[in-house]
């Protein structure tokens, strides 16, 4: 998972560049899922975050940092 973590970081690079601050966790084994909790998120850095990471092989949960998500 740590290299799952590591990878994701390195994908969201350019976010993190632009100032989107997020806080990123992830859970299970074989089927992980990585947990994102970003500050003032807004729907478009959720679609961006959701396109970098969709082809990690992993479940990705975005939630504003106060733990609501905004895309179903």
């Amino acid at each position: 998972m740590n290299g799952m973590c590591r990878a994701a970081h390195n994908l969201l690079r350019q976010l993190s560049s632009e100032g989107v601050v997020y806080r990123l966790s992830a859970t299970g084994g074989t089927d992980t899922t990585l947990h994102l909790r970003v500050q003032a998120l807004t729907p478009e850095v959720e679609e961006r975050i959701a396109h970098c990471l969709s082809g990690m092989g992993a479940m990705v949960e975005i939630k504003d940092a106060s733990g609501t998500a905004l895309l179903p």
